[in-house]
């Protein structure tokens, strides 16, 4: 008999997302209004406050870009109610950012510091603007989900490790494309210069298939199967860029630096060796040189207890973003 296919907790919102947590996401849109927005969270069930140096003297371009990403986090089929916090002056507009969430059928409030008079009366503004929205997701129901309802976005980093090792990710891919999950592969672009990367050192998306349809930066594919999605080479600008074209859970193989998660999406970290071995206890899987033969359901299913559980990071709150930059910064 044919194993049961895994199920999901998650939750039906208002616009027909399925989403795997219920976030209440606090979007700055401008640098200067951070601290307003990180004030207005604290303390706050649910409330993840996101932190970004951009949203003012930005070209064209970047200041487009920039207002992309926020709405695409800010209606994450994992974020049950969206709060843009504006200063009011700045290039990416907060009131237009806040139409354009709402206008895509999230639960969404708008608070302008400018506008309420400072920061303080901003704060409590925003407290009660993320009162209003948990009460309103409460009556978003509770779902069941297997992996057909998911995007799984997969980190570029695993594209140029050892063959065996690579191996296990293209296997991941494959496991995942036959339980009827979205896949999003980001593959680094070269708009920001030339791969440093030995020619001979440069992978493929394994079963990824070379046709497959490629999306730009942090945009959300308009159906189910395989993508791949242009990135820059920064695994978190191309974690930032997944989350925002709607991953429901990341796959960051660590071949440098150290575990980072995501404000709106459980994070899995695949510790490559030998780099990542020195820190094995912060990784959720270790590949070793040589993987072993369930190298790769372990994997899937260090993913699927991320969209059942809570991961180490989501509890500490630790998490990074940045937002890919195609222009030059004023």
């Amino acid at each position: 008999m044919a194993e049961a296919p895994p199920t999901f907790r998650g939750w039906k919102r208002p616009d027909g997302a399925l989403g795997i947590r219920r976030h209440f996401l606090v979007i700055p849109s401008v640098v200067c209004a951070a601290q307003a927005a990180r004030t207005a969270a604290e303390g706050a069930p649910g409330a993840v406050a996101i932190e970004h140096q951009h949203g003012c003297a930005q070209l064209g371009g970047d200041a487009h870009l920039t207002e992309q990403v926020l709405a695409g986090l800010g209606t994450h089929p994992n974020v049950a109610g969206t709060l843009v916090v504006s200063l009011g002056c700045e290039t990416v507009q907060g009131a237009a950012l806040h139409r354009s969430i709402a206008g895509r059928g999230q639960r969404a409030e708008f608070v302008g510091i400018q506008q309420s008079g400072g920061t303080i009366a901003a704060v409590a503004a925003g407290r009660q603007a993320l009162e209003r929205l948990r009460n309103g997701a409460a009556s978003d129901p509770e779902v069941a989900l297997t992996w057909a309802d998911l995007r799984v976005g997969i980190e570029a980093g695993w594209l140029g490790i050892p063959p065996a090792q690579a191996r296990v990710f293209s296997e991941v891919i494959d496991r995942l494309l036959r339980a009827g999950a979205t896949v999003m592969q980001a593959v680094p672009d070269g708009r920001d210069g030339p791969d440093p990367r030995p020619q001979g050192a440069r992978g493929a998306a394994g079963p990824v298939p070379r046709d497959a349809a490629t999306l730009p930066y942090a945009t959300p594919p308009g159906g189910r199967g395989a993508f791949r999605m242009e990135a820059p080479r920064s695994r978190i600008a191309q974690k930032t860029g997944l989350a925002a074209a709607g991953a429901h859970v990341i796959l960051s193989p660590l071949v440098e630096g150290l575990p980072a998660g995501c404000p709106v999406a459980p994070v899995v970290h695949v510790g490559i060796a030998p780099h990542a071995r020195p820190f094995a206890g912060d990784v959720d899987v270790m590949l070793d040189e040589i993987p072993s033969a369930g190298a790769a359901a372990a994997v899937v299913a260090a993913l699927g207890r991320a969209c059942l559980e809570e991961t180490a990071l989501e509890a500490l709150g630790d998490f990074e973003m940045a937002i890919h930059r195609i222009a030059p910064t004023m």
